[in-house]
């Protein structure tokens, strides 16, 4: 569930103990350890407190994270270990999952493979590409049970054929010859057929999805060279890479086939998105909307400005369309308070079910709120007045996406970085930054537990008046408003601790680009628990951004890191807090 590590809690550890006091590990001694603190409650965070430590670009002492980790937030933020994320950094690169290659190489091949096909099969990523990347360079792979496992977890991941191509890109980067390998294939052909099961669904599916990644349906077919074996896949096969007008054809030499039911629907609907094409006519096309539910991709695009042709794909928009459409159907004056579209849009952004069968992740519904709330697009010229009620229906959505969990009725104490590096983007977007983001992840938590207190700091720890009843973009113009600076996330643990107040769990929001303070976070956990005399008291660090660090003490099973934006992540928060993990 966006699970790093888990940890035992432990007492105070101390690696060596001299009458001078607690001598610290330090790179540049070759006998492991140089320099003498003598005060266990102020080691500063540029000195180390165990050997394990490594330190980060700002000079600080954390520690790095395994390779297991490593592949999770490759997936879960495009990186394993990028020091400054970047929005325009969406495409994944070879050299930021090189911890795939030690997995594999140490025997770990299908261990990967499975949290792959777990992340996926939960739609707990944001984005699809380091997803199916790392499923690419699994099935690149020399070691056949690693190859073996990502074929057979292919055909789970990629369920359309944007993920198709995409699969097909990554492998051709891959390889190191020209020509398709029988695996790869066979395993092509078999997406194909396995799809033919529902024919006009898949003439949907090919039609509305004709080309991406630089490849159309043709290229990868005469790749696979596959052999029809029933009419519907020559019908399909044949209008693939062949095109209409040659289907005709062969079907008017080979009359046989329009008497197969599934080939005969197949060209019925075929038939109609040919026709679409050239259409001109409103009333005819919105007719081949309702007929045959053909959508937004379908439409020539003299017709997408028009309100009524628009007021009729509503009705077959999927839920993610639906997101991603919005200010095109409210900027059309469409989305007009009590109207019937707003009634639709608020009541499917409303429906749980289709929330979680469509898999949509929560922060597309949070950059889909943020731009809404806008009013205008990223690209284009393209602006809109906001629908209030959608707005709040968005809102809802946002919290919906997260998987349900019944609150633990523990003690919280959640704590925002608004440092300075926690305004850059995050997870590929220009418009929500990782103080954002962190904030939008922080009200999940606060919303399903009853006991929360909330602080932000920087150098110094600021309380924030935000409640229960508050709406996200209320939630983000409180956080935007706070001051940064350094980064010390020891602040929330020392605060508690001279504040004397009592919690069970600390969640600090963060890139882990701590520096500042006189003591390392983990200290600060144990010397909170020590002073409270609460043993039992938990740290989770919920990464906002992928640098390959953490502040959590690996050997402390009271310490856990958790991706930001996993949608499981409620989840694994209330089994680690209740012990279950």
């Amino acid at each position: 569930m966006g699970l790093l590590q888990s940890r035992t809690i432990s007492s105070i550890t101390i690696l060596h103990i001299s009458a001078k006091g607690i001598l610290l590990d330090d790179d540049d001694d070759e006998n492991g350890f140089a320099g003498v603190i003598s005060d266990t409650n102020e080691i500063p965070q540029s000195q180390k407190i165990k050997p394990t430590q490594t330190k980060n670009r700002t000079g600080a002492y954390v520690w790095r994270v395994n390779d297991l980790n490593k592949l999770t937030r490759f997936i879960f933020l495009g990186s394993d270990n990028s020091f400054c994320y970047k929005a325009t950094n969406i495409e994944p690169k070879r050299e930021d999952a090189q911890c795939i290659d030690r997995l594999i190489a140490d025997g770990r091949g299908e261990e990967v493979v499975k949290l792959i096909l777990s992340i996926s099969l939960e739609g707990r990523a944001a984005r699809q590409n380091p997803t199916i990347f790392a499923l690419a360079l699994c099935a690149r792979s020399n070691d056949a049970k690693t190859k073996k496992a990502a074929y057979e977890a292919f055909h789970k991941i990629c369920r359309i054929p944007t993920h198709l191509f995409m699969f097909v890109r990554y492998c051709e980067q891959e390889s190191n010859g020209t020509g398709w390998g029988r695996a790869h294939r066979n395993n092509i052909i078999k997406w194909y057929v396995n799809k033919c099961q529902n024919p006009v669904g898949l003439c949907r599916l090919v039609t509305k999805y004709r080309h991406r990644e630089g490849f159309t349906h043709c290229d990868v077919l005469r790749l696979a060279h596959p052999k029809p074996k029933d009419n519907v896949t020559v019908v399909v096969y044949k209008y693939l890479t062949k095109g209409y007008k040659k289907l005709e054809k062969y079907l008017a030499e080979n009359p046989g086939v329009k008497d197969d039911e599934n080939a005969s629907k197949m060209l019925e609907y075929l038939t109609a998105v040919e026709r679409a094409k050239t259409c001109t006519d409103e009333d005819d096309i919105i007719e081949f909307i309702e007929k045959f539910g053909l959508e937004r991709e379908h439409m020539p695009t003299q017709l997408l400005n028009s309100s009524k042709v628009w007021e009729a794909l509503i009705k077959n928009l999927k839920m993610e369309a639906t997101i991603r459409n919005l200010g095109k159907i409210t900027s059309l004056g469409l989305c007009q308070p009590k109207s019937w579209v707003e009634r639709a849009l608020v009541e499917r952004l409303a429906d749980e079910e289709l929330l979680k069968k469509s898999r949509t992740h929560p922060f597309k519904v949070l950059l889909a709120l943020n731009t809404y709330k806008a009013g205008k697009g990223d690209k284009g010229h393209l602006t809109w007045i906001p629908n209030d009620a959608v707005l709040k229906a968005l809102d809802d959505a946002y919290y919906t996406c997260f998987k349900a969990v019944e609150p633990t009725g523990k003690r919280f104490l959640l704590a925002i970085d608004v440092s300075g590096s926690m305004d850059a983007p995050c997870v590929g977007s220009t418009t929500i930054t990782c103080k954002l983001a962190a904030a939008a992840m922080m009200m999940v938590t606060m919303r399903t537990e009853e006991h929360c207190d909330i602080v932000a700091f920087s150098h110094r720890l600021v309380p924030v008046d935000i409640k229960k009843t508050d709406t996200l973009p209320e939630v983000l113009k409180k956080t935007e408003a706070l001051p940064f600076g350094g980064t010390d996330c020891a602040l929330p643990m020392i605060h508690a601790q001279e504040q004397k107040k009592e919690y069970d769990v600390f969640i600090v929001y963060t890139d882990s680009e701590t520096w500042f303070g006189k003591i390392h976070p983990s200290r600060a956990l144990q010397e909170y628990r020590k002073q409270m005399n609460n043993p039992e008291a938990k740290l989770i660090v919920v990464g906002m951004a992928s640098n390959g660090f953490s502040i959590a003490d690996p050997e402390d099973f009271g310490m856990l890191d958790i991706v930001g934006f996993d949608s499981g992540a409620t989840q694994t928060i209330a089994k680690f807090v209740l012990g279950e993990l």
